[in-house]
């Protein structure tokens, strides 16, 4: 993997709290200083839906699962779920960066899947 395909949070020096990486400040305790963390190994599924009418960027596919996961470190993702059969909250997942879609200009979008173990 290249650093541009990890799933990274930022952790708050001050109390803790994990963050989305845009976020410049923490969004509990206002603090500036973060520690960069990564996602890395499986994850547990928390919630999930079936998009039956996907995005135009999505017209190959008549639907499509999507889902929450969140790793040992806390850290949580949102993605696709590469199949819709016998998806249950908790369950165990792994994440797969790959070729999502093409977007409406006809370029390659990649994104991290999240794959049944």
């Amino acid at each position: 993997m290249t650093s541009e395909e990890k799933l990274r949070w930022k952790k708050c020096d001050e109390c803790g709290f994990l963050q989305h990486k845009s976020h410049l400040r923490c969004l509990n305790c206002k603090n500036d200083k973060f520690t960069l963390m990564e996602a890395s190994g499986e994850c547990t599924l928390i919630t999930f839906t079936i998009l039956n009418a996907p995005p135009a960027e999505f017209r190959d596919k008549p639907s499509y699962a999507l889902g929450v996961v969140e790793f040992e470190n806390g850290i949580k993702g949102l993605g696709q779920i590469t199949t819709q059969d016998n998806l249950k909250t908790g369950m165990r997942l792994k994440p797969v960066y790959q070729k999502i879609c093409e977007n409406l200009d006809g370029k390659e979008i990649n994104a991290f899947v999240f794959e049944p173990i």
